[in-house]
């Protein structure tokens, strides 16, 4: 899937993953996470279309947030269709929250 030569891509170049690394954390993320068909079909941000495959992602799956460091196209957007879009710090501070 392209999903996930993507993610491990990015775990690799991004975080320096060695192998060994990137198959172990598949593996954690692959016992909680839930797979999503997407249409590829919403056009919400034009100026880079990869973010509307996390829309449309989120949207389909029912997240309540997206939690993203791009400051350039998401984070300004606040919320798209009720899921909020937030950086990891304040997810942090939701979840630990009393």
């Amino acid at each position: 899937m392209k999903c996930w030569t993507n993610l491990t891509d990015k775990l690799r170049s991004k975080l320096s993953f060695a192998d060994e690394q990137i198959v172990e954390t598949m593996t954690d993320l692959l016992s909680f996470l839930r797979v999503v068909s997407i249409t590829g079909q919403l056009k919400v941000v034009a100026a880079d279309p990869d973010d509307d495959k996390v829309l449309e992602c989120a949207t389909v799956a029912g997240a309540t947030h997206v939690v993203t460091g791009d400051r350039r196209h998401l984070l300004p957007l606040g919320s798209y269709a009720g899921t909020a879009i937030v950086t990891a710090a304040e997810f942090l501070t939701l979840v630990n929250a009393p």
